[in-house]
């Protein structure tokens, strides 16, 4: 039997195939019975683990990590030495793959559904399985469950400030988003088993996660908002380039401040709703919902259509290259807390 697991959910997948592996007996014997085919590897070495017989046990489980992802890859078909396709022969010998094995492709991102190894696994007579791996459409109800199933307690304040703090990835930053959104759920994983020991039984509240957990890029905004109100170039600075330090390109970093310059704009416009309303009202979090009216209280409404209008200005000045990114950005700054 074969598995397609695909998807930016690899904490969930890899947890699956943990369980798969522990199916196989004692840690030792799983151990003697497990393959791991690496991607750029050659067909003919994926077909020669799944073509072994099990040791003392009843399967035998062979994982090939982004394997499919690198078939397009010349070095690939220069190593495997294959003349035809090797998915074409991959389709070819999985109906006759040994019952005894279990074979996992593991791609970490979402594969369409007329891949051919997708389709074949809707064929009635096909002994594959195809399951795909989505982040949760709740973060926090996601990070509420995570953490009783670790023997833990959340509040749902906590839970949701969890996951502001950590970066999930902005969608239209194509160059970045998946592998952002891969190393989400792990980063909230890692925070999480932080948080369990530290609360030792008690229920964990946001206190303990400003205390513990590393802001990221939502709170960094939030700084950079803060300290354009005050007129802080310097901690503004600081704010910016620390969103350039993590990786994030600064067109992102652009698109990050452009949209919290429009929510405090749309704050602005709404001052007589509650946070709960303003919330339903634009579409966020009433967490955020909430930050954005204290830091809209800050400006007139002159000032954000400025700083709006400065935005426009910072972004065509990089498109056009009159000036290059960073420098727009250094540029943004000064303008924003002259």
């Amino acid at each position: 039997m074969w598995y397609l697991f695909h998807g930016p959910n690899t904490l969930a997948r890899d947890e699956e195939i943990a369980h798969m592996k522990a199916k196989l007996g004692e840690p030792e014997m799983a151990s003697l019975n497990t393959t791991v085919i690496e991607r750029g590897a050659p067909l003919r070495d994926l077909i020669a683990a799944c073509d072994t017989m099990p040791f003392l046990t009843d399967k035998r489980l062979v994982i090939a990590y982004g394997w499919l992802a690198g078939l397009g890859a010349s070095k690939a078909r220069a190593k495997s030495g294959e003349t035809a396709g090797p998915l074409q022969a991959l389709l070819g010998y999985l109906p006759a793959m040994p019952e005894t094995t279990r074979l996992v492709f593991a791609e970490d991102t979402t594969l369409e559904d007329a891949h051919p190894l997708v389709k074949l696994a809707t064929d009635k007579t096909s002994s594959g399985i195809v399951k795909r791996y989505e982040l949760p459409s709740d973060p926090a109800q996601w990070i509420i469950e995570r953490t009783k199933s670790k023997g833990g307690d959340i509040s749902s304040q906590a839970a949701q400030l969890l996951a502001l703090k950590i970066n999930r990835g902005n969608a239209n930053d194509r160059d970045h988003f998946e592998s952002d959104s891969r190393a989400y759920l792990l980063k909230l994983d890692n925070e999480l088993n932080k948080l369990v020991s530290y609360a030792l039984g008690r229920r964990i509240e946001s206190r303990d996660v400003e205390l513990l957990v590393q802001d990221e890029d939502v709170a960094d905004i939030f700084k950079f908002v803060d300290a354009m109100g005050v007129r802080d170039a310097e901690a503004a600075y600081r704010a910016m380039r620390g969103l350039l330090a993590r990786g994030e390109s600064p067109l992102v970093v652009l698109a990050h401040i452009a949209r919290q310059t429009r929510l405090l704009i749309q704050a602005k416009e709404n001052a007589d709703l509650s946070p709960e309303q303003l919330a339903r009202v634009v579409g966020v979090h009433p967490f955020v919902a909430k930050k954005a009216s204290q830091q809209a209280g800050r400006f007139s409404l002159s000032e954000l259509e400025q700083a709006h209008a400065a935005l426009l200005e910072a972004d065509f000045a990089i498109k056009t290259g009159r000036m290059d990114d960073v420098t727009a950005l250094d540029v943004l700054v000064a303008a924003l807390c002259a």
